[in-house]
């Protein structure tokens, strides 16, 4: 494919040189300060790329966003790969279990008042 656009190039190139070579003749282009004296075919081929390069831009940058959006749509719908990171059991459990002090029971008011002896 690539070499029947390059093909293409390059006949479009070639015509377009034998365009301008064998046409000789003259015009003059009034262009209120200056007056542009050149072949016809000069001014054709002036007139074919004031239309074809901004269109040829347009379009390159038209496939330029649609190429970079399609890219991140791609990634967005892609399935993220993600890396868990499992901890390791510990080696070997303690030995014995830390002492824990149990909290002495909280006497209130009402139970002093019955308590006997006090």
């Amino acid at each position: 494919m690539q070499f029947i656009k390059i093909l293409f190039w390059v006949l479009l190139l070639v015509a377009t040189f034998i365009f301008w070579w064998t046409n000789e003749a003259r015009a003059s282009l009034d262009l209120g300060a200056a007056v542009v004296e050149a072949r016809v075919s000069t001014f054709v081929v002036g007139a074919f790329l004031l239309g074809f390069l901004p269109t040829w831009l347009l379009l390159r940058g038209s496939k330029w966003r649609l190429s970079r959006r399609i890219k991140t749509l791609e990634d967005a719908a892609r399935p993220v790969a993600t890396t868990t990171t499992r901890t390791a059991p510990p080696a070997s459990p303690p030995s014995s279990p830390a002492p824990t002090a149990e909290p002495a029971p909280a006497v209130s008011s009402v139970d002093q008042s019955k308590a006997p002896g006090l």
